[in-house]
């Protein structure tokens, strides 16, 4: 859901789960293009 609106808080969101853990680069296989390059795009540049 935050992945798919990726508003400025949505990615803020996104942002906590990756520094707490939740969620990591693993996930990446589990989402369509679209929504992984939006994940990837959050993983390398973390703080935006």
């Amino acid at each position: 859901m935050k992945l798919n609106a990726f508003r400025d808080k949505d990615r803020v969101h996104v942002r906590d789960m990756l520094s707490l853990g939740m969620i990591d680069a693993s996930w990446l296989d589990l989402y369509p293009e679209p929504l992984r390059q939006r994940l990837q795009q959050l993983l390398d540049d973390p703080d935006g």
